[in-house]
């Protein structure tokens, strides 16, 4: 049984719910997991896999995960590490290689043994009142993209990560 930390930062709850999903599919192959905001500043040292996820604004993860990862660095460096964005590009295969790109700011700092992106959410009630007029030009209607099993299907492949 490996010892796992699932750190997320979300606005419109789709990170969360990945996390979520991924503790579960973690938890049923016998892994004790904890999933932590990472505004709330989780202890990420002795576990024996990280993983850290976190929504996508402007191409960029939140401040809060960066700033949680480049405060956590020198233990990140000694463990096995995760990573996943919840963006809306990554419901297009099309952009699948643009979304998987917005980790590699944290990838910079950070040799994950894998990275994905998965496809959110945008809730319009979850956003400044500006982005909202700003994306209602745009004709974006809220949209849901989230694919519960595909999320499941990579927590278990994590889960054979951390056995081998």
């Amino acid at each position: 049984m490996a010892r796992v930390l699932i750190g997320w930062a979300s606005r419109a709850g789709a990170a969360t719910d990945v996390a979520e999903l991924l503790a579960d599919e973690l938890r049923k192959g016998g892994h004790d997991v904890a999933v932590e905001d990472l505004k709330g500043s989780p202890v990420g040292d002795g576990r024996d896999l990280v993983v850290l996820g976190s929504g996508v604004q402007a191409g960029q993860w939140y401040p809060e995960a960066t700033q949680w990862i480049k405060a956590n660095e020198p233990q990140l460096k000694k463990t096995r590490v995760a990573l996943f964005n919840v963006c809306l590009n990554a419901a297009d295969p099309d952009k699948r290689a643009e979304a998987l790109g917005y980790n590699r700011a944290v990838t910079t700092k950070l040799s994950p043994l894998v990275e994905e992106s998965f496809a959110g959410r945008y809730v319009p009630a979850k956003v400044s009142w500006l982005k909202r007029i700003f994306l209602r030009t745009l004709q974006k209607p809220g949209q849901d993209h989230v694919d519960e099993t595909a999320v499941r299907s990579w927590g278990r492949k994590l889960g054979e990560l951390v056995r081998s």
